[in-house]
């Protein structure tokens, strides 16, 4: 099997474990699952290449690039294959305020997701220790904390780079051209790459991930999603069976006779820009999770964090909270907020 990315190229895939993991159906759901959301009204969020699909092949081949383990190359192609539909809006649907700083509510359930599935069958049937790919503590490049990089972080950062065009693919191709392996880990052999990496990661952290629209996405769709299961139209298990487009598909169907549903619905066609975060004790707060990168960069006296190396970029990120409050409403009013 030939796997074809925009960021990385092509790979030719062999191995037989690979081949019926790239087939199976848990792998194949996140075809229609963004990484983003369900906010139709901002594009990037629903690009063709924010899927869990793409990211998750994008982040296996990365790591296959690096010549990673054949086991941490599985690790990275099943890292986010127990997301619920629309990401991590389901640590929003609960209204559960640690939820939502952490966004971890994937995190929580992967390992029981895996062995629950036909993954782990598959993985047992070639040989593989099913608790071995789980356990991330094995796989530095594949996963690790921030302010480090790691496979998924790089993946995700520079395709949504080159989503929003903060990057064009022959920045993204010196970005990775510079990374390097130091004692397990990610590192940049070049400070200019490295910052190239970090100030894209910045503003997309500012201006996505923790920025107003991802508020504006969290906080509507998370009430129209509650609304559709109070009603009996979806249920919490659809989120882990099914794909977006399911679930949407079920949503649009009764909106004619659901005028609050359909409300919702409508908001999100809106711009974020037709939203405001009027900070309004009486409007259903969000939290999102602030994302900060500050990457190790290989010099001649050993590695360095690009912070060491920019005052410029030490003094972008010094202060940043680990989380952002939103209380988010149409801007024709506060009084009439959702």
């Amino acid at each position: 099997m030939k796997l074809s990315d925009i960021v990385f190229g092509e790979t030719e895939v062999t191995e037989p474990v690979l081949l019926q993991l790239l087939s199976a159906p848990e792998l194949i759901r996140l075809k229609h699952i963004s990484s983003a959301g369900y906010y139709p009204a901002v594009a990037g969020f629903c690009h063709d290449q924010n899927s869990r699909w793409v990211h998750s092949v994008g982040v296996f081949m990365l790591l296959r690039r690096f010549g990673a383990s054949l086991e941490e190359q599985i690790a990275g192609l099943l890292h986010d294959v127990s997301h619920s539909a629309f990401s991590h809006t389901i640590d929003y649907i609960s209204k559960d305020g640690t939820n939502q700083k952490r966004q971890d509510g994937q995190d929580k359930i992967h390992n029981s997701f895996v062995k629950n599935s036909s993954l782990a069958v598959i993985l047992q049937h070639h040989g593989f220790d099913v608790d071995y790919i789980l356990d991330d503590s094995r796989f530095p490049l594949k996963e690790n904390s921030l302010p480090d990089i790691c496979a998924d972080r790089l993946d995700y950062a520079l395709r949504q780079a080159y989503i929003f065009r903060r990057l064009d693919l022959e920045q993204i191709r010196h970005v990775v051209s510079s990374l390097k392996i130091k004692d397990g880990s990610f590192v940049f052999g070049s400070p200019e790459a490295a910052l190239h990496y970090a100030n894209a990661f910045l503003w997309l952290n500012e201006n996505c991930w923790s920025g107003l629209a991802s508020a504006v996405m969290f906080s509507v769709s998370a009430q129209m999603f509650r609304r559709a299961m109070e009603q009996g139209y979806i249920s919490a298990s659809d989120f882990y069976d099914f794909d977006d487009d399911y679930i949407i598909s079920k949503i649009e169907a009764v909106l004619p006779k659901d005028g609050k549903l359909q409300y919702y619905y409508s908001l999100l066609q809106r711009e974020p820009e037709r939203f405001a975060n009027y900070g309004n004790e009486d409007i259903e707060p969000v939290y999102l999770k602030n994302r900060i990168v500050d990457p190790l960069v290989d010099i001649r006296n050993g590695c360095v964090r690009l912070s060491e190396l920019s005052r410029t970029y030490k003094e972008k990120i010094v202060n940043l909270p680990s989380f952002k409050e939103y209380r988010i409403a149409p801007k024709f009013s506060a009084a009439q907020a959702v």
